[in-house]
């Protein structure tokens, strides 16, 4: 048994004492794993951080020194990784080929190739993937824009909107009854003086008008869209923006007339016929096809005539491909209907811009139609004032012109005003649609170059030729 138990413990020993001539390579395989270790977590830890060179430096050096404690004075502080590496156990100073702490300072954009080694590379990591930006749609930009100019109208509307009198406001009756009296003498001047007229488009005669002379050709309504059989009517698509008012509500209701939610009698254009001389004595006769009533959303059964800023009924304008009458347009069209409305106000102040108010005076107006036995299409004027294009905009960016509201004498309540800004509209405004494609003496032709031609804008506007910011404003 003793002898047994020898030979054990002879081979214990002799394991044990061949166990000391191993101690450098552990401590270089160990101080290996222990950096490889430490570059590790440094990676990990930085790989969202946008890279620095000082703060880099100082890690690394940070990690060699925990090594060298780690390890103990064996290892130098100087000690590369290439040299732990490699088969001797001494330390080997850095190759002169090698980057320094100091070269892993990126540049303004990033380093250079010959610096981009493994090493660096761990701190640095892979260069950021920027996705493609998404292109905008066509819708949302729209809205985007939009909106930006319906904050700017809101702002300018904010003092422009009619305001309740206060309580305590003195008001001399007697001088506002004579106030009365003589304005009702006179014509009512405009809030600017109009601009000289253009002695070459002044006109020796008023032109003549022709009441439905010819016929409107339908592709001139060909860019209006039809009714979806499923598009809500007039009340429920108020209900919605019973709330709101302004642009808001614009965008809501000029999206829905857009798909085409709008009456079909709309479509059915109706010709009105100018007769007279041009600027050089011509005899000239221009027909203008019109929508026969105002802008209204619904159907035939359930509609409402909707008032709308400048912005929107631009849009429409332009997407139906129309535009906007000027005063001497309205005037025309008043003089040429079939039945001529008188004009209803209602009661002055903020709620004049309500969408109750709006759906209020509708009832007003189709109570007037259906007692004078006219049929849904006919052509009605009378009953709004309208918003029209004039070369007042030219300089008054961000207003609307509004014209018309006529009596029975033919004389209009309301002359032709800028006062309010682009977004406003209240219960008495309408928008009626002139096609783009007039009748010159018979020949289809633009209709805006007549509007901004000078022989012949005399015809179509009091004010001269109607210049190309303008139309294309519209």
């Amino acid at each position: 048994m003793k002898t047994g138990s020898s030979k054990k413990l002879s081979t214990i020993g002799v394991r044990a004492r061949s166990g000391h001539s191993m101690p450098k390579g552990a401590i270089i395989i160990g101080t290996y794993l222990v950096g490889m270790t430490g570059i590790a977590a440094g990676a990990l830890a930085m790989r969202n951080l946008e890279f620095d060179g000082s703060n880099a430096a100082t890690g690394i050096s940070a990690s060699t020194q925990i090594t060298a404690r780690l390890v103990g004075p064996a290892l130098p502080e100087t000690a590369s990784l290439g040299s732990l590496a490699g088969t001797g156990t001494k330390a080997s100073t850095p190759s002169p080929e090698a980057p320094r702490l100091a070269a892993l300072t990126p540049s303004e954009t990033r380093l250079a190739d010959d610096l981009a080694s493994p090493l660096s590379r761990i701190f640095i990591g892979q260069p950021a993937v920027v996705p493609p930006a998404r292109p905008a749609q066509p819708g949302a930009q729209t809205e985007r824009a939009a909106d930006e100019q319906a904050e700017q109208n809101d702002r300018l509307q904010a003092s422009l909107r009619p305001q309740l009198r206060p309580d305590d406001l003195k008001i001399d009756r007697a001088a506002i009854s004579a106030a009365v009296q003589l304005a009702s003498l006179e014509t009512p001047e405009a809030d600017t003086p109009r601009r000289p007229r253009d002695k070459r488009a002044a006109l020796p005669e008023i032109p003549q008008i022709t009441a439905k002379q010819g016929t409107c050709p339908n592709r001139l309504a060909r860019d209006v869209p039809r009714r979806q059989g499923s598009a809500a009517g007039a009340q429920t698509v108020l209900a919605s923006v019973e709330g709101i008012d302004g642009v808001k509500r614009d965008r809501h209701v000029a999206r829905e007339i857009l798909r085409g939610n709008m009456p079909s009698f709309l479509r059915n254009l109706v010709p009105v016929t100018v007769s007279g001389r041009t600027s050089d004595g011509t005899k000239a006769r221009i027909t203008i096809c019109v929508t026969p009533d105002y802008l209204a959303l619904g159907n035939d059964r359930d509609y409402v005539r909707v008032p709308l800023g400048l912005s929107a009924a631009s849009q429409i304008a332009d997407q139906f491909g129309m535009i906007l009458p000027t005063p001497r347009m309205v005037d025309t069209i008043y003089r040429a209907s079939a039945l001529r409305l008188s004009p209803k106000p209602m009661s002055p102040g903020p709620q004049m811009t309500s969408t109750d108010y709006f759906v209020r005076h509708n009832a007003t107006v189709e109570a007037q139609r259906r007692n004078a036995g006219a049929a849904p299409g006919s052509l009605i004027a009378g009953h709004k004032k309208d918003v029209v294009l004039t070369p007042r905009l030219a300089s008054k960016r961000g207003r609307v012109a509004i014209y018309g509201w006529h009596r029975r004498n033919g004389k209009p309540i309301q002359p032709l005003s800028t006062i309010h800004g682009a977004g406003y509209a209240d219960y008495s405004h309408g928008v009626r649609l002139v096609s783009r494609t007039a009748f010159l003496d018979g020949r289809s032709v633009d209709l805006r170059g007549l509007m901004a031609d000078p022989r012949y804008a005399g015809l179509l506007s009091d004010e001269g030729p109607v210049g190309i910011a303008v139309l294309a404003s519209n």
